[in-house]
């Protein structure tokens, strides 16, 4: 089985909103910005447009695991990356830094994009993105969520309710339909800062934000290069150096519990 790209993003320039830009997200940023010159290349017209959220600034333990120097100790994580990311690509990218629920509060209407990007490293984050995407707005056309333990990823491109290409086509379920454990309001978040580069790297390898990006990155690439995915999504596991793909079916999905994407 395949699911066919949405055919409203292929005649005007995405919108994309990428909340958190840490150790996936800083990752994520630069593939986005490589997404955007090969989708122009290939064709599209106007390419990516990228919205950033983040309130974090740059820290000591940062430097070396994520994509931030010593001269960024003490920015903001978003402004950095964005910033760069502009000067060198000549883009005209945003970078808000706050936290995403706190500049959804303080619009008088909620933000809206084709898709949304999360490199977030806590449940209660996760749980006010899939409210977002659930909310019944139909703000976002598509859900790409990236996260990770130490040594392992979920990578899961959704979608929300009322988001399927007609009635034959099978909606795409997100990760928190996939991995319902995500939302779980029993289990404390324990997204302490690090005081330095090894008790950073003894909660997340070095390397497993960069496979985590990458893969998201190609789940899009493909999308928009090809129109089409058989897989939506991937399951990584470094140590034991091994990666398992998430299928467009409806099989797939109920050997991860989920057996409705009404």
């Amino acid at each position: 089985m395949e699911h066919l790209i949405d055919s409203a993003l292929l005649d005007r320039r995405v919108s994309i909103h990428l909340v958190g830009v840490g150790g996936n997200g800083a990752q994520m940023a630069a593939c986005l910005a490589r997404l955007d010159i090969a989708m122009k290349a290939l064709g599209h017209p106007h390419g990516l447009h990228v919205t950033s959220f983040d309130a974090d600034r740059v820290s000591e333990a940062n430097v070396g695991r994520q994509l931030y120097s010593p001269a960024d100790i003490g920015r903001h994580k978003a402004i950095v990356t964005i910033h760069r990311l502009n000067q060198f690509y000549g883009l005209d990218w945003i970078a808000h830094p706050v936290r995403y629920e706190v500049f959804e509060t303080n619009r008088h209407s909620p933000p809206s994009a084709d898709i949304l990007v999360s490199c977030v490293d806590s449940r209660s984050a996760r749980r006010t993105l899939h409210e977002a995407v659930f909310d019944g707005g139909g703000r976002y056309r598509y859900w790409l969520d990236l996260g990770n333990t130490e040594a392992s990823a979920q990578v899961v491109l959704g979608q929300g309710p009322r988001r399927a290409q007609g009635e034959e086509s099978l909606r795409l379920p997100c990760v928190t339909e996939l991995f319902p454990e995500l939302l779980d309001t029993t289990v404390a978040d324990d997204n302490r800062p690090s005081c330095s580069v090894r008790v950073s790297l003894a909660s997340q390898g070095l390397f497993i934000n960069d496979v985590a990006a990458r893969f998201a990155a190609q789940l899009l690439y493909e999308l928009f290069s090809k129109g089409r995915l058989c897989q939506h999504g991937v399951v990584v596991n470094l140590e034991s150096k091994r990666v398992g793909p998430i299928n467009v079916d409806p099989r797939t999905w109920e050997r991860f519990g989920c057996r409705s994407v009404a």
